[in-house]
């Protein structure tokens, strides 16, 4: 264990020359409850953030009274916090991994709850909020098959370290099945996806419709990783189609408007609104927290992270609250269910480099097509509600 410390240490120390986040996190205080009882709900990053969201305003009627603290890893997943939950009583990074550290945590806090969402587990941590006594309970959970390899491989420490959970609420049978290898069966719950809870945004795009008038054909590219905008431009602009372009991470904006001014496609920030022409065919959507405003305004997304390997997807659920069909690329695995789904229902398609730019002049040439699309979509949406209900049910006997 002290060379597991280490190594996280310097590792999160040298991550910190490029992220100050890191930093933050290696010498994170823990807040002062100011003697509530503290719920604890660890979110990694914004994806998960926006899940944990209904399952808090579900939490906050049976516990008025309590302190929630709401963590995150990512810097990203922070900010989406702060504009998401601000009301909360304290929103912080969660602290590394260090004996000593969460040991100080844990012990300061002593939560009745620990909820993690989705995933993200810390042998220390879990083992640290289990010696105060508190409950450790996975909520929307989910195990790729690529971590169940890895577990299957040192089935001990999986044992160990998943023993640590009092009790595993999944998102569908596939991830009970991989949980079971470690845990008994008797403590998961298929309970389903709080992705599917979330609500759509009211956003005011009186601005927006002005400004895009003449915009007849408008997609939104959404959580872009570094070579698919580049791939996904070269097949799609055109002189009908206008694109709201918003990257998975900010630190990546000015080298897409660097990628946009080399290939000559106008464009225009939104952090920029007057700068515009009127020429444009690309928003470069440079701010977090404004996929609502995109989805509202396009009637078809195309989902990055995709079409990479090793980044398994993102959500493809955000977009169908808008009714917004969805066009995706064949990394899905962390999401293989839901994309089967959407293909089943007729809510999605997947699409490859070479493909996508017929797949889309078909969904604009085919006006029925695509309304018949954005119907599954929301029927979809629709059929998918009431995972945070059937959470809270199958945690009666705790909560």
């Amino acid at each position: 264990m002290i060379l597991y410390d280490a190594i996280l240490f310097a590792a999160h120390l040298f991550a910190s020359l490029k992220k100050p986040h890191h930093f933050r996190r290696l010498f994170a205080k823990p807040p002062e409850p100011q003697g509530k009882a503290v719920i604890w709900i660890h979110a990694v990053s914004v994806g998960e953030m926006k899940a944990a969201k209904p399952f808090l305003e579900a939490l906050r009627p049976l516990f008025p009274d309590a302190f929630f603290l709401i963590t995150t890893t990512t810097a990203t997943g922070q900010e989406e916090a702060l504009r998401s939950l601000g009301s909360v009583s304290k929103i912080a990074y969660c602290p590394v991994d260090l004996r000593w550290l969460v040991k100080k945590w844990a012990k300061t806090l002593s939560p009745r709850f620990f909820f993690c969402v989705e995933g993200d587990f810390w042998p220390n941590l879990l083992l640290a909020l289990q010696q105060q006594g508190t409950k450790n309970i996975l909520v929307s959970g989910k195990m790729s098959e690529r971590s169940e390899k890895r577990f299957l491989w040192m089935p001990r420490c999986a044992n160990k370290l998943l023993g640590r959970l009092d009790f595993l609420c999944v998102q569908n049978e596939e991830y009970a099945k991989r949980f079971s290898h470690f845990v008994s069966p008797s403590r998961i719950a298929v309970c389903g996806n709080f992705k599917s809870d979330q609500s759509a945004i009211q956003v005011d795009t009186d601005l927006w419709n002005e400004i895009l008038e003449k915009k007849e054909q408008r997609i939104a590219i959404a959580c872009t990783h570094e070579g698919e905008e580049e791939a996904l431009f070269d097949q799609i602009v055109g002189d009908n189609v206008f694109v709201f372009l918003a990257p998975r991470h900010p630190e990546r904006f000015e080298a897409i408007a660097k990628m946009l001014q080399a290939k000559k496609i106008p464009f225009f920030r939104f952090s920029r609104p007057a700068e515009r022409s009127g020429e444009e065919r690309v928003l470069l959507v440079d701010a977090m927290g404004q996929l609502p405003i995109c989805y509202c305004l396009s009637q078809l997304a195309i989902l990055g992270g995709s079409f990479c390997p090793g980044i398994g997807g993102h959500n493809l659920l955000e977009p169908l609250l808008y009714g917004v069909p969805v066009f995706f690329g064949e990394h899905t695995e962390k999401q293989k269910e839901l994309a089967k789904r959407l293909l089943d229902e007729g809510a999605g398609q997947k699409v490859s480099y070479e493909t996508v730019q017929e797949a889309v002049k078909k969904f604009f040439k085919n006006p029925s097509c695509a309304e018949s699309m954005r119907q599954a979509a929301i029927r979809l949406i629709a059929s998918q509600r009431g995972a945070v209900k059937t959470t809270l049910d199958a945690l009666g006997f705790l909560l």
